[in-house]
């Protein structure tokens, strides 16, 4: 029995076929999601041009860094740009501006925790990192962009 262009039998057929495809579609979407919110897809900053999976631009949005103390040589974490620089080990305390005119010993992936390859494009005229990318889960930062 033959039924009209939208009849039980085609828009069945139809049905199926429009399904399918969403399973299709949901499965290769699916490993970039993040969740709920306006930003539901795991993807770096557009303008970084890399093949990264997620990311983050300018310098409030550093990831943490590890410090040399100029006064007995200890390691000094800074897990946010805006925090004070203290020494775990003796009494240096540096203000957050103070960080250029301390030796970086390393940045840290906020996703993974491996440590950051980062470097400087301008290095006559900025005197902190101006990217860091890390070879493990291709997260990357840049600290700002003027394109």
């Amino acid at each position: 029995m033959r039924c009209g262009p939208l009849g039980a039998p085609v828009a069945g057929t139809l049905r199926a076929v429009v399904a399918a495809l969403a399973r299709v579609v949901d499965r290769v979407v699916d490993p970039l999601r993040v969740g709920d919110g306006p930003n539901v897809f795991r993807l770096s900053p557009p303008d970084t041009h890399t093949t990264t999976l997620e990311g983050d631009t300018g310098w409030a949005r550093r990831p943490p860094a590890s410090l040399c103390c100029p006064r007995c040589g200890s390691e000094i974490r800074q897990s946010n740009p805006r925090d004070p620089i203290d020494c775990p080990r003796c009494v240096a305390e540096f203000e957050s501006g103070e960080f250029p005119r301390l030796d970086l010993l390393y940045m840290e992936c906020p996703v993974c925790r491996n440590r950051l390859r980062h470097g400087r494009r301008h290095p006559n005229a900025i005197r902190v990192p101006e990217w860091a990318t890390c070879d493990r889960c291709r997260y990357h930062w840049e600290y700002r962009h003027t394109y």
